[in-house]
């Protein structure tokens, strides 16, 4: 079971970082955590309006959409500002210096990379295609020697 906030339902103030389980492992862990729940990771629903969908292999697809569409553009603004809330938060002497990879500028793309859980999920020829639903999930921030930033994945909801 999964426990899903809405971009505008997060408050970074319920947002904490585990430490990495060893030093050669740049990933800490972000824990999402209110008086009523805690989550492992912070997932968010996405409903992007799309503009083509494409099947890659069987279970692989993508979906592309016009990231200046008022809908899409909104949702953009709002996880990029959840972004660097988070990054801000957790933002350390170590950081200083490297390059910010931001999640958010992938999203100005135009292109959602995903895999596909359900058989007959996101059916390019269905007429449903326009209405896809997708989480977001935060699940930490990863460091490299010259770079950092969160780590995300899509799926199907």
């Amino acid at each position: 079971m999964s426990f899903l906030i809405y971009l505008n339902q997060f408050d970074v103030r319920n947002v904490y970082l585990e430490s990495p389980d060893s030093p050669d492992l740049k990933m800490s862990r972000l824990i999402y955590s209110t008086k009523c729940i805690t989550l492992n990771n912070i997932g968010f629903v996405m409903r992007l309006v799309p503009t083509k969908v494409i099947q890659h292999y069987k279970d692989e697809w993508s979906m592309h959409f016009d990231a200046s569409h008022p809908v899409n553009a909104g949702i953009i603004e709002q996880f990029r500002k959840i972004e660097s809330d988070i990054i801000n938060k957790f933002m350390h002497a170590g950081l200083i210096g490297k390059h910010h990879c931001i999640f958010a500028n992938t999203l100005t793309e135009g292109c959602i990379k995903t895999d596909n859980e359900t058989d007959g999920f996101l059916n390019p020829e269905s007429p449903s295609s326009s209405d896809v639903q997708f989480v977001l999930y935060i699940n930490g921030i990863w460091e490299t020697q010259t770079d950092f930033g969160i780590s995300c994945k899509f799926v199907k909801w």
